[in-house]
């Protein structure tokens, strides 16, 4: 839905306290490696290709976020799956952020859409289990100014509405949980699982030709990266270190392949190469 550029200086001014890359709330992890589902990356694929391009199928097709009616079910069973397509919205806002600095609106609303229109029908059944209130209605008003008004302050305060939202349902997993570093690996493999997927779907005869394919896919991984950024913070716990540093380590190497929100016109990194560091994290 491509529309003319307006004033989007407000909107660029988010600053620091609203900015897109900040982790999950009060030093959140993710759930523990044991209650990691194999299915996670089938339930959170993303949508059969934004552009025609139809992703191979590393797991099964039934869309983002569980369209077609099997993700509630396996995110009822997991909070690392809960705190990951969550995450994966926070990556979507994080590229769409990046998208309306360079003045791509209509890009932009594309990303704004995907938590809403693909990944909140995932947790929505979760949401009440889990004690948090629907944030549904936060993600629509961001898309509809976005559509409306990309530059006017009401879209400023909508987008720190969504992030804020995002975030409060991060607090339906038990802080304990989120506090452990076994869950923000859980997380974090998770999410770049999803990201490798991705970015095999936006390349084509060796070239990126699907570029919200791509985006998707750094934005995962940039919160990816902040989530362990925030793990590994100032007095973090020698086990999470541990644990941590080596994947923070080859996480960096593997973010090689995401030089800029503007793909490259081939890949520098090669899908198979991208899904075989991906699982080593």
């Amino acid at each position: 839905m491509p529309r003319s550029l307006r004033s989007i200086e407000l909107f660029l001014a988010l600053g620091a306290a609203t900015s897109t890359l900040c982790a999950l709330p009060a030093g959140a992890a993710t759930a523990p490696t044991g209650t990691r589902l194999a299915a996670t990356t089938q339930l959170v694929a993303q949508h059969g290709g934004h552009g025609g391009h139809t992703p191979a199928p590393a797991a099964s097709e039934g869309g983002e976020g569980g369209e077609g009616g099997e993700g509630a079910q396996q995110i009822a069973s997991s909070d690392t799956a809960y705190l990951a397509v969550l995450g994966q919205m926070r990556g979507h806002l994080i590229v769409a952020k990046e998208l309306m600095q360079q003045g791509n609106v209509a890009q932009a609303e594309k990303h704004i859409g995907h938590p809403v229109e693909e990944l909140y029908g995932s947790v929505e059944p979760e949401l009440e289990r889990r004690r948090v209130k629907p944030f549904k209605e936060s993600l629509t008003a961001l898309l509809e100014l976005i559509q409306a008004a990309p530059g006017s302050p009401e879209t400023r305060k909508a987008y720190q509405s969504a992030i804020a939202a995002i975030d409060a349902a991060m607090l339906g997993v038990p802080e304990n949980v989120r506090r452990d570093p076994n869950t923000t690996a859980a997380v974090v493999r998770e999410i770049v699982k999803v990201a490798a997927s991705e970015y095999d779907a936006s390349i084509a005869d060796g070239a990126i030709v699907e570029t919200i394919e791509y985006q998707d896919s750094r934005g995962f991984v940039l919160y990816a990266e902040v989530l362990l950024k925030a793990s590994l913070g100032p007095g973090a716990r020698a086990d999470a270190m541990a644990l941590l540093v080596p994947i923070q380590q080859r996480l960096a190497v593997l973010a090689k392949a995401w030089p800029g929100v503007k793909p490259p016109a081939r890949p520098v990194i090669g899908a198979k190469t991208v899904t075989i560091l991906a699982s080593q994290l």
